[in-house]
């Protein structure tokens, strides 16, 4: 295969910016320079000034403000989407009409609302224009561990899944115009309980605006219940100084808990038998395991579009899978809209639920 030729559209924090670990990139112009069947060709940003930081720190003389001129222009084979959410789907249309393109990679939240993912893989579809939605822990070694781990039965019958998140969005820097949590950062986690449970065939959920200013909520819960018979419970919040990630995955035999994108395993050990009753109970213990060799998830994804076009390998990530997430949003909106009742998927709303939140009092612009 030739060297595909990739445009950065988003020259920002996950477009360049991240950068924890020089051999494993956390940002996709990084992870381009490290596969040897693609090319960093052009960047698009809207203010100046971080377009030409990230064309001098990667020798990219193609920089536009413009992102149909750079199409027009450059050409690109490959066209990576990472802006702010309320331009996705804009840009991915944009993108798809483009002759040139074969492959778009949109970060997440995909879109603003499910009518808008439902555009985005329609004419992507009908183009026949590959569509990677970058949930990047699906490409994570130690979350697809984690997944290979209860579908061995390490932790016997998976029963249900926990998910607590609070305070990953700072204050005063947190933008709020488009976003709550739930888009911004619970898309993750919802992504990972697709991957591990699997669909889902109701929730009830809430999404309040508390204490915070902005228009969205910041603070949220939900009870699910997935087709394959379990459960989960999620638990967002913006209400505290500190930031804490949990989750969960709770086991007829033991439990996985990761933490800082590390697992931790425990098992059923038999603790105390009564002999008269035959009584027997048991707690969990740590489990000694040997974590995978960490991956970037970004060169693993491109690597696996750039296979995928090759026609050698499927998306683990494709429009359809990224569309699930953004629905478990809407249908936790829509509980809330409906005084928190069950929500059965699919979901009938397509439209913003934020909006339609909004336009019900229940989110109001408070700065």
């Amino acid at each position: 295969m030739a060297t595909c030729r990739i445009a950065l559209i988003g020259t920002g924090r996950v477009g360049y910016q991240f950068d924890f670990d020089p051999e494993l990139p956390d940002n996709h112009a990084s992870a381009i320079l490290k596969v040897g069947r693609a090319e960093l060709v052009a960047g698009v940003n809207r203010g100046r000034e971080k377009l030409e930081q990230f064309g001098k720190r990667f020798q990219v003389d193609a920089l536009y403000h413009d992102y149909k001129k750079m199409l027009d222009e450059v050409q690109p084979d490959i066209c990576i989407i990472a802006t702010h959410p309320e331009l996705h789907c804009e840009m991915v249309l944009g993108c798809a009409a483009h002759p040139s393109t074969r492959a778009i990679i949109c970060e997440k939240p995909m879109a603003l609302s499910l009518g808008e993912c439902d555009r985005m893989i329609e004419v992507c579809d009908k183009a026949g224009i590959l569509l990677q939605i970058n949930h990047n822990r699906r490409w994570s070694a130690e979350w697809n561990y984690a997944k290979r781990l209860v579908d061995e039965g390490a932790i016997g019958t998976l029963n249900h899944i926990y998910v607590s998140m609070e305070g990953c969005k700072p204050s005063p820097s947190w933008r709020s115009e488009n976003e709550g949590p739930l888009l911004h950062d619970f898309t993750h986690s919802f992504d990972q309980m697709d991957m591990i449970a699997g669909e889902i065939d109701w929730l009830c959920g809430m999404a309040e605006q508390r204490i915070r200013p902005w228009a969205v909520e910041d603070f949220s819960a939900a009870m699910i219940r997935f087709k394959s018979g379990v459960t989960g419970l999620i638990h967002g919040a913006e209400l505290s100084e500190y930031q804490s990630f949990e989750f969960e995955l709770r086991g007829s035999t033991g439990v996985i808990r990761i933490e800082k994108e590390k697992i931790q395993l425990s098992q059923s050990v038999e603790q105390m038998v009564e002999p008269d009753s035959g009584f027997s109970w048991s707690t969990l213990q740590p489990k000694e395991i040997e974590h995978p060799a960490p991956v970037s998830s970004y060169v693993v994804a491109l690597e696996e579009l750039l296979d995928a076009l090759e026609g050698s390998a499927t998306l683990r990530s494709d429009g359809r899978i990224g569309r699930r997430s953004m629905e478990v949003v809407m249908a936790i909106y829509q509980s809330q809209l409906q005084d928190c009742a069950k929500v059965s998927f699919p979901i009938s709303m397509t439209d913003s639920g934020i909006q339609k939140l909004r336009e019900a009092g229940n989110f109001a612009d408070q700065s």
